[in-house]
């Protein structure tokens, strides 16, 4: 899929490039700043989310940042994945595939890795391919196909996931994880 944007009746549409090769396996430059330095986080994150979803610039971040999060979870490199995602996040699996004790938001970054932590023990070798991001302004909503296999049984997964973010100051604060796209635009607000 090419990089391309389009206005949509409260949201930008950028469909995202498949990231090949060095960066799905490496960190970025700036992944490793900002991983060493996480202080300069806030400074680049709030100036980021004061851009208009229409702007170039923020399109362009988008474009990059989502499929480079993507990669470094791909490759279980927690740190960069975390790097954006407030210490205080309110974090929800997809409801349909979340057992009975896992119904509750995990909190923190240590829920979230929590959370990923028992997703990647029932599909080892489970990997996350962005699609496309429409941007609201204050959330964002990201198309990502998960595939992998069943630990146990070898059985191939494959599964639509709707990830939508929320950012304050730059930060995400809260994220919600869908299987079906329309409930995930309702809980983003939109008329589309």
């Amino acid at each position: 899929m090419s990089q391309e944007s389009e206005e949509m009746s409260d949201g930008v549409r950028t469909a995202l490039s498949p990231r090949p090769g060095r960066a799905s396996r490496h960190r970025s430059l700036d992944e490793r700043l900002l991983v060493r330095f996480p202080a300069v986080y806030p400074l680049v994150g709030r100036f980021w989310s004061r851009l208009s979803p229409g702007s170039r610039l923020r399109r362009k971040t988008l474009a990059r940042s989502v499929p480079r999060t993507c990669a470094a979870l791909n490759r279980r490199d927690f740190a960069a994945f975390l790097v954006g995602i407030h210490p205080r996040i309110e974090f929800r699996g997809p409801r349909d595939m979340l057992g009975p004790d896992q119904t509750e938001a995990a909190l923190g970054h240590e829920g979230v890795l929590g959370f990923l932590e028992a997703w990647f023990d029932s599909i080892g070798d489970l990997s996350y391919e962005p699609e496309e991001v429409l941007d609201f302004g204050n959330r964002f909503l990201v198309t990502v196909q998960m595939r992998g296999h069943g630990s146990a049984s070898g059985v191939a997964v494959g599964q639509e996931l709707f990830v939508l973010s929320h950012v304050r100051r730059g930060w995400v604060v809260k994220q919600e994880n869908f299987l079906v796209r329309s409930q995930a635009l309702e809980a983003a607000g939109s008329r589309a």
